[in-house]
């Protein structure tokens, strides 16, 4: 069947090395893109044909809010800006890639070149495809990075609003139903202006004693700014070094010693902003609450459930497929014969939703309970 397959792109059996490349990724258990941090604190599930929200609910403590989805609609085109772009809907995360074309008359121009040779013409081919492949993939994975860590640091609860999924159609929100005795705040702000009378290290012992019966950390999510507050902290310093030294700096790596002599969670930094397309226009976006510390116990916080897309269950002829973990990646062109002009098309699509599974064992830790404005 594959030797009589009819590839409509203009990469033609190029297409196939796309699938070599993502099982060369897989077997050195390498993460494809930088920066993606699902991938380390959560598996995929096995696939299934549909997803059933009533098993959700009842075993996994997930409630989904006024989700409503039409599988129908096609997923909104990504503007050739070379930026990242985060859309989607709830279950059905996809987007497509249109090559420019600038890329399409290059590609010609490789094919028509008669001073490279025919490996090196197939090399730049390649690097030329797996670039378009690339961009629709790292914005599904960003897409499931927002569902994740939005989840991780705001108690247990994403929303999806006009300012995370503008295009993607779908207003919701998802609890997973972290118990209450898990939530803390402090009773003084983390700020500036409270510097010299905010004890960090107190606080943070308050958070593991909570939940001493119950699980170990191992380890603190924060953003950098909100590490950088507690590597400043008199008071913290004073516990550390002791009095006489207070006044030297504290680095990340003195702190993270101290805690784990201690039998304490290290501090580890979360990184992560995304890209949004809100009608053409592109903005950053970062997931992470920055307000919040976030105590986990080792090893993996959940699962990915995910359905098998459309396209898996019945492939269409002339379409090249792929698949990174659980993204659908397709590529197929289009020309003369569907009156249009000739274009090369990159899909990417999972349809996933993460599940915090350990979520009895989260505790957040809110630093700035104060409302403001």
């Amino acid at each position: 069947m594959a030797d009589n397959f009819k590839y409509s792109s203009l990469f033609g059996e190029l297409t196939r090395s796309v699938q070599l490349r993502f099982d060369a990724v897989t077997k050195l258990h390498k993460q494809l893109f930088d920066n993606v941090q699902y991938e380390k604190y959560l598996t995929w599930d096995l696939p299934t044909i549909g997803l059933n929200f009533e098993e959700l609910k009842g075993k996994y403590n997930v409630t989904i809010a006024a989700a409503t989805i039409d599988h129908k609609s096609k997923e909104p085109i990504l503007g050739t800006h070379g930026v990242d772009t985060i859309v989607g809907k709830i279950l059905d995360h996809s987007i497509t890639l249109p090559m420019t074309i600038e890329d399409y008359r290059k590609i010609l121009q490789i094919m028509d070149s008669k001073s490279l040779s025919d490996d090196a013409a197939k090399r730049q081919l390649i690097q030329l495809m797996w670039g378009s492949v690339q961009t629709p993939v790292k914005s599904v994975q960003a897409k499931i990075d927002i569902l994740f860590l939005e989840a991780l640091s705001n108690e247990g609860v994403v929303v999806l609003n006009e300012e995370n999924n503008p295009e993607g159609g779908v207003k919701t929100t998802i609890d997973y139903g972290m118990p209450a005795g898990n939530k803390a705040s402090v009773t003084l702000d983390w700020l500036p202006v409270n510097a010299d009378n905010i004890n960090v290290f107190d606080d943070i012992q308050a958070m593991v004693d909570a939940a001493a019966d119950k699980v170990v950390f191992e380890k603190i999510l924060l953003t950098p700014a909100k590490l950088s507050f507690i590597l400043r902290n008199t008071r913290l310093k004073t516990v550390i070094f002791g009095k006489d030294k207070n006044e030297n700096p504290l680095l990340i790596q003195q702190l993270n010693e101290f805690m784990r002599m201690n039998e304490l969670p290290y501090f580890e930094t979360i990184r992560r902003e995304c890209m949004i397309q809100d009608n053409g226009a592109f903005r950053p976006y970062n997931p992470w609450n920055g307000k919040n510390l976030v105590f986990v116990p080792a090893g993996k916080l959940g699962v990915i459930k995910n359905a098998y897309a459309n396209n898996e269950l019945r492939q269409e002829q002339g379409v090249t497929y792929s698949n990174y973990g659980r993204i659908r990646v397709s590529q197929w062109g289009v020309g003369e014969t569907q009156n249009s002009n000739g274009v090369e098309f990159v899909k990417a699509e999972s349809m996933a939703l993460p599940i915090l599974t350990e979520i009895n064992g989260i505790y957040s830790l809110n630093t700035e309970p104060t409302p403001t404005g």
